[in-house]
């Protein structure tokens, strides 16, 4: 159960956090969504719901919810949970998922970052719990918004677990990865300590954490993990690779990768998916191993790879949009795209944002579908039930497909 003190500081912090509001603009309503809980859809990190569908030719905007501000160049993706959409920039906002009537607001806290939040199951809580990372902490909060009370908030925050002291809120002050949540287990990076921590998702408390460092004497810069049979996969700057008992912490394998720029991992049965600035390593999920790497000679320090069907989708950062064969890396296609991103699968179509755009290829050919012009930087979707969510600059966005 949280403690006395988590309880009052969550009381508090909430108390001081005014409501947002939102202008909404309900152009029609979507249909009915499916669940997109967490950044990158699953625990594993595929970028890929085989149930989701979105729209493959000419998007209409279905509704049109406003947020207080644009964001920067980098924007988190939404979630969906329940029929409400949880998105935003500085602040945190939820969203009807087929109106985009706005239900509530975390509250707006200025010059502050955090990650997409992952939504946590709870046996103590009638709502679920959002849990957000930030360097001031993993931070969950109530996926009901908690109680309004003459213009306030209160309930918001459940618990704090462990990070830096933060600067200016609970959100923190920088950017910060974000964390997965599978079953009743929380597994997060900790901002500036190498630390990737398990968390009991009732409470925020630790059950296990482990350091990460490298050259024996500094601690590395993790990036999301991935969890999948048990193993939590881990990767940091500037070539750690590690894995981990799911339950217990105990390391199971490690590698020092060539490539001095690893990005965050992506786990399927067939083996880990490891981006690097350059290209792309697989490893065996049992022992570490690697089953084969491509070097695409690129140059991206940004971005995950997603993987459905067989095919690993990923950007090099110069020049290339690739799909490859998860088995071989050989390519199965490759199309001009010179952006870092994180794409996104479902239905036989990868979304990617690519700067002011968000583009749709199609997954079997790579031939582009559409490309629709955004008004700012365009976050990577959430895929519901015919419905992309996404957030372009100070909006959020239902999009479907064109009559």
């Amino acid at each position: 159960m949280p403690s006395r003190r988590q309880t009052l500081a969550g009381a508090g912090l909430a108390a001081a956090g005014l409501v947002v509001g939102s202008t909404v603009t309900a152009e029609r309503s979507t249909s009915a969504t499916l669940d997109w809980p967490m950044a990158r859809y699953d625990a594993a990190g595929t970028g890929y719901n085989p149930e989701a569908t979105g729209p493959k030719d000419d998007p209409t905007v279905a509704w049109s919810g406003e947020l207080e501000s644009s964001g920067g160049y980098e924007i988190d993706q939404p979630v969906v949970v329940d029929g409400t959409v949880y998105a935003g920039n500085d602040e945190l906002i939820a969203l009807d998922a087929a109106t985009g009537d706005v239900r509530f607001s975390y509250g707006s806290y200025s010059g502050v970052s955090r990650s997409s939040p992952a939504c946590a199951s709870t046996s103590i809580y009638r709502t679920k719990t959002l849990v957000i990372g930030s360097p001031g902490g993993t931070v969950g909060l109530n996926a009901g918004g908690g109680h309004a009370l003459f213009g306030l908030r209160f309930g918001e925050e459940r618990w704090l677990g462990p990070g830096e002291a933060p600067n200016s809120s609970f959100f923190g002050a920088s950017e910060a990865p974000p964390p997965i949540a599978l079953d009743d287990t929380v597994y997060a990076a900790v901002p500036g300590t190498g630390d990737i921590v398990a968390l009991e998702a009732d409470n925020g408390s630790e059950r296990w954490r482990k350091r990460i460092e490298y050259e024996a004497a500094y601690s590395t810069t993790l990036t999301r993990p991935a969890v999948r049979d048990g193993t939590v996969f881990v990767t940091g700057w500037p070539y750690q690779v590690r894995a981990f008992d799911a339950e217990t912490g105990e390391e199971r394998w490690d590698d020092e990768h060539d490539e001095q720029m690893v990005r965050p991992p992506t786990a399927t049965e067939s083996g880990v998916v490891v981006p690097t600035r350059t290209g792309v390593t697989v490893y065996e999920a049992d022992g570490g191993d690697v089953r084969w790497t491509r070097d695409l000679d690129g140059n991206a320090t940004e971005g995950a790879a997603a993987v459905a069907e067989g095919r690993v989708f990923v950007t090099d950062g110069t020049e290339s949009l690739y799909a490859l064969d998860l088995e071989t890396g050989d390519d199965e296609w490759s199309v001009s795209f010179s952006h870092v991103a994180t794409p996104v699968v479902a239905d036989g179509v990868v979304y990617v944002s690519r700067g002011i755009e968000l583009v749709a290829f199609d997954a079997e050919t790579g031939e582009q579908r559409f490309a629709r012009e955004a008004e700012r930087y365009v976050s990577p979707p959430a895929v519901g039930d015919g419905v992309l969510y996404v957030v372009d600059g100070d909006r959020v966005l239902a999009l479907e497909e064109g009559a």
